[in-house]
């Protein structure tokens, strides 16, 4: 087993994902005007994506704690190749639909893949490890415009993209498949008395719920801001589409310089106290963006925005792995999948508040996500401190 090598097929898994879920919005005009569908059907295809996503990572995750993380991450990157080819190459919208669903799937196990296997060889600083790898996934954030930007530029080959894409991902089940992965402790063959009520240990813990709804809070506080800044910057502040773009490429700059910070932090201070100042901070930027006048105070407050929410994910996925080491899969799994709900529910609920009250009234429900993360990291510190974590989970 090469540590290194296993840690290289977890970061590149990000970046893929990241690409991934940052270029199907680019490319969203030049689809809209090729099949002739209106903006609803279109925005269908977040909503298969998400669902594929989280039907996957769920039934995953016990999977890949019984028999290990390549099997996993290799399904996940032959679904990820099967999606990207069939929205490539349908001729049809639903074909693009059907294939949207399969690249989510592929790109959910992916994602919950990589969380357990890093989860699995850095057992002495998972913080530190984590908060680096999703790093990558800021970076595959970062360039997925700009590659959709270049395919589009040459031609208006939106279908190409996705085939590079496959081909990407290809590449990355060979590389992946290459690889000799650490056995899973449930894998050699633990007593299934044992693992079972480890499972509901981890489902009636107080902790595992108060980290999946930090998940869910950041997941749809981040959806709120990717889905809905341009528009809102466009409707308040009447910006052109190039500054409100450089506004949530700001954002996400926060988000991968973040990471680079908050592992190091985490591992000294704690993970429940890290999480509690990373949803502070969370919460006093949005608020300020939400309420800022001036456009470069709003760049500056969703920058660190994206800072300070850089250390929520991958610090409450290590939190988590941390406290059930047995079920770092499951953990991890049912985890994303909290997130996965967070950021398909909370923004589209934004969406339809703003209906009614209009998107600058229906924006102020980011900073109320912020102060629902709050409680949630309140409660986590407080329990940590006093010492009931301990005596609630012992698997």
């Amino acid at each position: 087993m090469n540590r290194e090598s296993l840690t290289w097929t977890a970061n590149l898994s990000l970046v893929l994902i990241g690409l991934i879920g940052n270029i199907i919005g680019p490319v969203m005009p030049s689809v809209i005007g090729e099949y002739g569908i209106s903006l609803a059907t279109a925005g269908m295809v977040f909503t298969a994506q998400g669902l594929g996503r989280i039907v996957a990572v769920f039934s995953t995750s016990s999977w890949s704690d019984r028999v290990g993380r390549k099997p996993v991450m290799r399904l996940g990157g032959i679904l990820t190749v099967i999606g990207a080819i069939g929205y490539g190459i349908s001729p049809i919208w639903f074909g693009n639909i059907l294939s949207a669903v399969v690249l989510g799937a592929g790109s959910g196990m992916l994602d919950g893949a990589s969380n357990a296997l890093v989860s699995d060889l850095y057992t002495e600083k998972r913080g530190l490890a984590l908060n680096r790898l999703h790093v990558f996934f800021g970076l595959g954030s970062l360039i997925g415009p700009l590659v959709a930007a270049f395919f589009l530029g040459i031609g208006n080959s939106w279908r190409l993209l996705f085939l590079v894409i496959a081909a990407m991902a290809g590449a990355h089940v060979v590389f992946s498949s290459s690889q000799s992965y650490p056995e899973v402790s449930i894998g050699k063959g633990n007593n299934q008395d044992h693992v079972t009520q480890a499972r509901k240990t981890l489902l009636t813990s107080p902790e595992f719920w108060l980290l999946s709804g930090i998940m869910f809070t950041y997941s749809g506080m981040g959806g709120t801001i990717v889905g809905w800044v341009n528009t809102y910057l466009s409707d308040k502040l009447t910006v052109t589409v190039l500054l409100a773009s450089v506004v949530l490429a700001l954002y996400n700059v926060g988000l991968t310089v973040g990471r680079l910070i908050w592992g190091g932090v985490s591992e000294r201070v704690g993970y429940p106290r890290t999480l509690l100042i990373c949803a502070l901070g969370g919460l006093v930027f949005v608020t300020s963006a939400v309420l800022g006048r001036q456009l470069w105070w709003i760049a500056i407050s969703f920058w660190l925005t994206g800072f300070f929410l850089a250390g929520l994910f991958p610090t409450a996925v290590a939190h988590g792995t941390g406290l059930f080491s047995q079920l770092t899969g499951t953990v991890s799994g049912y985890m994303i999948t909290a997130a996965s709900l967070g950021g398909m529910i909370l923004p589209f609920l934004v969406g339809a508040l703003s209906d009614v009250v209009g998107l600058r009234l229906g924006m102020l429900a980011a900073p109320f996500f912020g102060i629902a993360q709050l409680v949630l990291a309140a409660s986590l510190q407080r329990r940590q401190a006093k010492g009931e974590v301990s005596a609630r989970i012992g698997v």
